[in-house]
């Protein structure tokens, strides 16, 4: 779940209370959002004692690995509109700054290329091998990243990847996850099947790779849900 960004119109009016509340408690905030309060809990038993704390002030602990893994505890006056907010996260597409990638590698091409016959250097051979690079990661990435979406049918997970399309049913589902990917900053997006295969759904900024994690998890919880 990715910490909702700060913003001053957005400042919650609890927020005043919370501050004073905690420094004199010595809890460390780490970052809030309308509905969401980061603290900084480095151990289970810190974390069990802050969410009693702050219990009094009507918080209540939202669950989420990435800040317990990180040592932070999660905590809302109003869980359900978290929740809201995950499920109302556009995983249906890549990020615009990931979308641009393949342009920037087509301008590259565009830029080195013509100039391979009038190139002077030293070293001829570098301008045609940075051109026709530039050009082979256009196509790569704009497969990649062009040829990706995702849709969430009544039946199953509908995914595409590199324009060709597969749909995963949600009994199938047993689980989804994340793992690092190559790429600096980057995570895979993974669901695991009950058959103990997965499919790896792509590699994408970690806020994206996280937000469709939990996006897909609420859908799997609430189709469960639904079916009980």
């Amino acid at each position: 779940m990715a910490i909702f960004a700060r913003s001053h119109a957005e400042k919650p009016v609890w927020l005043d209370e919370v501050r004073q509340f905690c420094s004199r408690a010595g809890i460390n905030i780490m970052g809030w959002g309308p509905d969401l309060l980061t603290v900084e809990a480095k151990s289970r038993e810190r974390a069990q004692q802050i969410a009693s704390q702050l219990a009094t002030l009507g918080f209540k602990v939202v669950e989420n690995e990435d800040s317990a893994y990180a040592g932070m505890l999660d905590l809302s006056r109003n869980p359900d509109a978290v929740q809201a907010r995950i499920a109302s996260f556009d995983i249906s597409k890549r990020r615009w700054d990931e979308q641009i990638v393949p342009l920037l590698w087509a301008l590259g091409a565009l830029l080195l290329i013509p100039g391979i016959s009038r190139s002077n250097s030293r070293y001829p051979w570098v301008t045609p091998s940075l051109g026709a690079l530039s050009l082979f990661l256009f196509f790569w990435d704009g497969t990649r990243i062009w040829g990706w979406r995702l849709e969430l049918l009544p039946e199953g997970l509908r995914v595409r990847r590199r324009f060709r399309w597969t749909t995963v049913a949600w009994d199938q589902i047993a689980s989804v996850t994340t793992s690092p990917a190559s790429g600096r900053n980057q995570e895979s997006v993974i669901v695991k099947l009950s058959s103990h295969s997965s499919e790896r759904l792509g590699s994408f900024n970690f806020p994206f790779a996280r937000n469709l994690r939990d996006r897909l998890r609420y859908e799997l919880a609430r189709r469960r849900g639904d079916r009980h």
